[in-house]
């Protein structure tokens, strides 16, 4: 009768920890899923639509933040080159609903950069408020852009 008793209640002390633990994965987890949100817009958009010696454009949204012009900022050949909002109105961007908001678009003039002659490559980030103040970015395109030029 008692090692039927203590069966019992070893029984039921291993599923209260079971069921804990699975509580606390699912906690861990939620809280993870609202920093990634938090820090980071998965549905951030955005596209590089002209690179060359001249400049280099495009547009980037955030669906969660419509009114908000995202600050950007240029990297050419891993090195930082300017940074601004995009806040250009693109109203081709709302025409072709990729956008319910026109200014979001954003050129950066390469004129007084006097780049060498050769094959570049630019990268476009968006600077996003992450936790605790800290700034992320986040790049607006998987593969950066390439681009060429000619003296």
């Amino acid at each position: 009768m008692i090692r039927q008793i203590n069966n019992s209640i070893a029984s039921r002390l291993l599923r209260a920890v079971i069921a804990k633990s699975f509580i606390e994965i699912l906690f861990v987890c939620a809280i993870a899923t609202f920093a990634a949100f938090s820090n980071f817009s998965p549905l951030l958009r955005g596209a590089i639509d002209e690179a060359g010696q001249t400049g280099i454009s495009g547009w980037v949204h955030d669906p969660l933040s419509p009114l908000e012009a995202i600050e950007v900022q240029l990297f050419i050949d891993g090195k930082f080159v300017a940074s601004k909002p995009a806040d250009e109105k693109r109203y081709d961007l709302v025409e072709a609903r990729a956008t319910t908001q026109p200014n979001h678009g954003f050129t950066f003039k390469l004129d007084l950069l006097n780049l060498t002659e050769g094959t570049h490559v630019a990268q476009v980030y968006a600077l996003r408020e992450g936790s605790a103040g800290n700034k992320v970015l986040i790049p607006i395109l998987k593969n950066p852009q390439t681009f060429q030029v000619k003296n």
